[in-house]
This record gives structure tokens, C-alpha cells and sequence, in this order.
């Protein structure tokens, strides 16, 4: 097949020949589509991912939602949305702080592993996981009730310090359909994703050529990710119009190696083979590899039992673990990529449960109530009333000219004023939106509203935080969201990064320290001697590293804690520079400034003893001086620094006089010994 023009790619005008499923593509289509078919049909009956519901509340979010009737559903009749009560608690709960990773260490010495680990996690979730992810995510799970998380590996973004990179993605909850009947993601088996992709895309990733239906840009695709009977997990995809074949990878998440077909050498992206010249390639699972260097270990001999002294229980050594040459496997992920953050937990499903199922009927009568109440008020106004047969002689906006001809007829016209009762309707439409406000667990005091309740700062903070713990569910489902995201992250990155990642971290004093993390620093031995990849740990999230995410927040905490005197006196200037290193490691705008004009201090004397030398010569010449005279004193003067002998402190004259009494003390044992016929040795 010749090669297609790429502008015709994107106008969907591909010249060349349609893909056409083999006999045996068929055959597998027609039994994943019924797979399918089952799925969806039990996804499309649960009350908490309906289509209809799903669109329903999307669109009471957004405040088009048409009126409902007594049994809650749309009818055709406009709904004014006066007020958005639902966008509005909506709104309010959001959270856009991303949790950062926690892991757990099984032993002691697992320690140092688990400290660089998670710090690489946060350099990667900060990378990766972009605040419109986030954002968006938080929507759609208050919205829908449940979003999902995709991981994945993308081979194709690799770079030249890097094989490829791992990626995060939200998937909303029509796009996703899991095997029915599993309350835990863990246990899933099988699961379904729907979305859309453009012909250039397809045809890139797969080499497949496909036909898009009339007046659409991109193709409906239907992707099955599953575990085979390895455990591993394979990728089936088609497309739900014409049910073509798109990709059928039963190994999906095995290693790939590319090799030559003729001679079967590794190529992993040369035109040309190598060693045989072929240009034929095909890509192969890959199970094990071959260590090219001697890797290094550092381990406590008392924990190992090499040594019974309690001393050597922070002492640590290093060892060769694994030599050159020696064959590992490569890791392989029993996982499939979908981790769902539900908004409410339900106790029947895997989904969770739509805020806006359980505000929807308030806030279709709120705009009811205040739709009539808005008619009669513009209905109300003043109105003239006159004699049938009196005629108004001149009208204007503004002004009206009547004409009378006796004061009888004059008392005759009138102006009455038509109020309409709307205090009823205005009781009712507050006392819903409370009622509302009470199930969904926000208070004026969240809001940041005036709480009349709350008679005290104190008192406004603590029915703040009361309010908060209301809502601490939603909290919680998204942190252990977030802990299985960083999990299914740490299995990508074991399973697909071949190079060391370094990172940088900033480190309290303000030094920038960069530190390794690499795959092989989670291989371990059984004790038959197999080399396994340890991923048992246990994952969570860090309250405190979430808020150290708010720079704003963190500047204020660090500034508090410092006029406390939490870091030491103030007045240090060592803790004042402690002080600055953090604000700079918080990002604060002015931090390196005040840095430099604290080290700039450092050379100089204290202001007020400087102010005193300059406006007293005499004291200045007596410094000098007495400077001199200590240089002089241990030996320095003006010779170069560490010339020459080391002095002992003493003056040049005492040095003098010390000579001279150790020569006399010398001549008098002379003396003696020679009297006493002795030799002097």
C-alpha cells in the first residue's frame, strides 16, 4: 500500500485501501461484542450511571435542566434556572490540592527506599498529573458521581535521557464499563473504555487504515483490557460502528522487544538490522534481561545477623547484590489500568453517588417557586383609572396630559398600586435551598459567608471545620483515588523505565540536591535465590504534603511559626537565614533577595559597632592596631597564610626570653655532668 498524503489523513480523504477484518478477527469481534453487550446492559440499568441520569444531571449542573414533573423526569417545558444551587454547592466543594504519595515499609531496611521513592512520586504526580486533570476531575465526580483514572505507558514519548513515559488520564463514567457484579476495582477482570479517535491517530498507532461515518472527524472505538490466562494483560480493540479490528495485543502490558525477522537481532529503532542487513522487523515479548553492570546494595550487618554488637545497629555497608551478566525478569503488571474515584460510596455497586441526585428535586422547585413569585412581581405596578369615555389628551413616556372638564371628573381618575404577596414563595425557596445546603454538608461558614450563628472568630472557625468534617468522605475517596494512581504509577515505571530518573529536591537549608531513583533498586532474592521485584508496599496519602502543595498557605504557616520563635530566636541571624531557605523552597517571590542581603550582612560588622568606628577615628586606629599587634603576636604579620612554622601564641620578646633561659638551663648541666667526670649525650 503506497504511502498516504497526510493532509488527507486529517480531511478523512485516505486514498488507500480500507482496512478489512481477517476470519479470524471476526470470530473474535463477535465474542467480545456480546461480552460487551452484556456489560453495558447491566451499566446502562444501575441507577447511578443511567445514561439518561448522567445527561440529566450534567445538565442540572449547568442549569439547562428542563422542568420536571411529579415522578422526577424532563419534560419539554423551559425551567428559568434563577438560581444555580446545584453549581453553586458544587462550586463550593471543589478541591484543588492534588494528595501526594505515602508508602508504607514492611522492614527496616526498606526505609531508604520508601523516602526517595515517594519523592520521586511527587516529582512525577507534579509533572504529570496537570492541574486541568485535576480540575476536571473534580467536577466529574461530583457531577456523575464517579470518575476514573487511566495509567498507562507511552512508549512513543520517549526522549534522549528517556525510553518513554508513564501517563494519567480521566475517563468519566459513561466512558467506562467494568465487569459487572465487582464492588472492588482489584478484582476486575475485564473492563471496557469508549472513546474516539481520529484516523491519523489510529493509523499511526496501528497501521490500519479505517472509514469514519458520514460528517464525523474521528471513529468510535471500543477498547476490552483484560487478563489472559497469564495473568497478564492483553488489549482488544474495535470499532462500534463496523466492529473493524483495530488492535489485538494479548500480551498488552509484556515487555516488546524489536527484532529483525531474518536473524532475530535486537533493533530497537535502526532501519537497517545490524547484522544481517534485513529490513524486516516484528516485535517480540521480552521476559527477561541482561544485567550490563554489577549492582550495588548497601545493608546493616547487624540486621543480617553478621554481627552481635547493638552498636552496629545504624551502621550500614556495601555489598555487590547482583553481578554483570546475570539474567532478570522483567517486571509484568496483573493489574488492568482503571482506578475509580467514586464521590459517595455506595454499598451496592462500584460507583459512587451523584451530589446532584441528591439536590436535583430542590432545586427544580427553588426555580418554580421563584419563577411564579418573578411573574408577579412583574406583573405588579401602579395602574390609572378613569371614566370610560374621558379621553387622555397627550401620552409620552414620561408624562400624561388628561383632559377634564369639571373637578368631578378630575377626582375620577386615579393611580392604584398592585402589590403582589411574594413573602410566602420567598420563605419556601429558602427554607429548600437550606434543606439542600443541610444534605449537602456546607454551611454559610464554608461558604465564607456571614454566619449570624457564629457569634466569635473562634466560633465561625469551629463551624467551619465542622462543616468540613461533613464533607470528609469526599476527601477520603479521593485520597485513596489518588493512593491507588501512584501504585498502578510505581508498576508502569518498574515494568517500562529502563534508565535512572533523577530529580532535584530542596533541601531545608536551600541547597538543591539531586537525587536517583531506578527500577532495580526493588530486586530481591528469595531464599531459594529467584530474583523477584518487590511491589507489595502499602500505599496512602500524606496529609501534610498536600498542604505543603499551597505555597500561599505554607508561606503564612512558615512565617507564623517563625514570629513564634518555633524555629529559635528571631533575632539569630542563623534562623533568620533558616527562615529565608524555606520561604525560598516555598517559591516566595522576594526569598533570594532577602538571601543575598543576609549573606551580604555576614561580611560586615554589627551596624551600630561600625557606626561607632566611622565617627570615632581614634577607636578604628586602636582596632588596627591591636589587629597588628595579634598578627604579630601568633606569628602571621604579613606572611602568606600556613608559611612556615605554626606559632605558639606567644610574643617575639617572650619567645626571646624563652630561648634564652632554656640556653642557660643547657650550660649549667654541662657544667655539672663535666665535674662529675660525665658525658654529655
Amino acid at each position: 500500500m503506497s504511502k498516504i498524503n497526510r493532509i488527507d489523513l486529517y480531511l478523512n480523504r485516505g486514498s488507500g485501501e480500507k482496512y478489512v477484518n481477517t476470519a479470524k478477527e471476526n470470530e473474535l469481534v463477535a465474542k467480545f461484542v456480546a461480552l460487551y453487550t452484556q456489560a453495558k446492559s447491566v451499566h446502562d440499568k444501575c441507577e447511578d450511571v443511567k445514561p439518561e441520569n448522567l445527561e440529566k444531571w450534567r445538565k442540572a449542573y449547568y442549569g439547562t435542566l428542563n422542568a420536571l414533573d411529579k415522578d422526577g423526569n424532563e419534560t419539554k417545558r423551559k425551567s428559568k434556572p434563577l438560581r444555580k444551587m446545584i453549581y453553586e454547592l458544587i462550586e463550593s466543594k471543589v478541591d484543588n490540592s492534588v494528595p501526594m504519595p505515602k508508602m508504607q515499609p514492611r522492614y527496616k531496611r526498606d526505609l531508604p527506599l520508601v523516602d526517595i521513592t515517594e519523592n520521586y512520586l511527587k516529582f512525577e504526580a507534579d509533572r504529570i498529573l496537570t492541574k486541568y486533570i485535576n480540575d476536571q476531575s473534580e467536577r466529574s465526580t461530583y457531577i456523575d458521581g464517579t470518575s476514573w483514572y487511566k495509567v498507562w505507558w507511552d512508549s512513543l514519548d520517549n526522549t534522549h535521557e528517556r525510553s518513554g513515559d508513564a501517563k494519567i488520564e480521566l475517563c468519566t463514567a459513561d466512558q467506562i464499563i467494568p465487569q459487572p457484579g465487582v464492588k472492588d476495582y482489584r478484582q476486575l477482570e475485564y473492563i471496557f473504555e469508549r472513546k474516539k479517535l481520529s484516523v491519523a491517530r489510529i493509523y499511526d498507532l496501528y497501521g490500519k487504515l479505517l472509514n469514519p461515518i458520514s460528517g464525523e472527524d474521528e471513529i468510535a472505538t471500543v477498547s476490552c483490557y483484560y487478563l489472559n490466562e497469564d495473568r497478564i494483560v492483553g488489549l482488544f480493540m474495535w470499532s462500534e460502528a463496523d466492529n473493524v479490528v483495530i488492535c489485538n495485543e494479548k500480551d498488552w502490558q509484556i515487555r516488546k522487544l524489536r527484532t529483525c525477522k531474518i536473524c532475530g537481532a535486537v533493533n530497537p529503532a535502526a532501519k537497517i538490522c545490524g547484522n544481517c542487513g534485513s529490513d524486516k522487523f516484528k516485535f517480540t515479548n521480552a521476559t527477561t534481561e541482561i544485567l550490563d553492570v554489577d549492582l550495588h546494595e548497601i545493608y546493616n550487618p547487624y540486621d543480617e545477623g553478621e554481627t552481635e554488637d547493638v552498636r552496629e545497629q545504624e551502621h550500614y555497608e556495601d555489598r555487590i547484590f547482583l553481578t554483570a551478566g546475570t539474567e532478570i525478569p522483567f517486571y509484568q503488571i496483573n493489574q488492568l489500568p482503571f482506578v475509580p474515584r467514586p464521590a459517595i460510596s455506595s454499598l451496592d455497586t462500584i460507583y459512587g453517588i451523584s451530589e446532584v441526585r441528591t439536590l436535583l428535586e430542590n432545586q427544580d422547585a427553588t426555580n418554580k417557586i421563584l419563577s411564579k413569585s418573578l411573574d408577579k412581581t412583574l406583573k405588579s405596578g401602579a395602574v390609572v383609572t378613569k371614566p370610560e369615555k374621558l379621553r387622555i389628551g397627550d401620552t409620552d413616556e414620561t408624562f400624561k396630559l388628561f383632559g377634564v372638564r369639571t373637578a368631578e371628573e378630575a377626582q375620577m381618575v386615579q393611580a392604584k398600586q398592585i402589590l403582589a404577596d411574594t413573602s410566602q414563595d420567598i420563605v419556601i425557596a429558602q427554607l429548600l435551598y437550606d434543606s439542600a445546603k443541610a444534605a449537602s454538608g456546607v454551611t454559610d461558614s464554608f461558604q465564607g459567608k456571614r454566619d449570624t450563628t457564629a457569634t466569635s472568630g473562634k466560633a465561625k472557625e469551629l463551624a467551619a471545620a465542622q462543616s468540613a468534617g461533613r464533607i470528609e468522605s469526599l476527601r477520603v475517596m479521593k485520597a485513596a483515588a489518588f493512593a491507588g494512581v501512584y501504585e498502578l504509577l510505581l508498576k508502569y515505571l518498574l515494568a517500562f523505565s529502563d534508565e535512572t530518573r533523577k530529580f532535584v529536591k530542596v533541601l531545608p537549608d536551600g541547597q538543591k540536591k539531586e537525587l536517583s531513583w531506578n527500577k532495580y533498586m526493588f530486586l530481591a532474592k528469595d531464599k531459594y535465590g529467584a530474583i523477584y521485584y518487590r511491589d507489595d508496599f502499602s500505599f496512602s496519602t500524606d496529609p501534610a504534603a498536600t498542604l505543603s502543595q499551597n505555597r500561599a498557605q505554607m508561606w503564612q504557616e512558615t512565617q507564623d511559626k517563625f514570629i513564634s520563635g518555633a524555629f529559635g530566636n528571631p533575632q539569630d541571624p542563623r534562623v533568620l537565614k533558616l527562615f529565608w531557605n524555606i520561604m525560598d523552597s516555598f517559591q516566595y517571590p522576594l526569598a533570594k533577595l532577602a538571601l543575598a542581603g543576609i549573606e551580604e550582612s555576614e561580611m560586615h560588622l554589627p551596624p551600630d559597632i561600625e557606626q561607632a568606628l566611622l565617627q570615632n577615628p581614634q577607636l578604628l586606629q586602636m582596632a588596627v592596631a591591636l589587629i597588628e599587634e595579634q598578627n604579630a603576636g601568633t606569628g602571621q604579620g604579613g606572611a602568606r597564610p600556613n608559611s612556615g612554622p605554626k606559632g605558639n601564641g606567644a610574643t617575639h620578646a617572650a619567645n626571646v626570653e624563652r630561648t634564652n633561659q632554656r640556653n642557660r638551663a643547657n650550660n649549667r648541666k654541662v657544667s655539672i655532668t663535666a665535674q662529675q667526670g660525665g658525658q654529655v649525650k
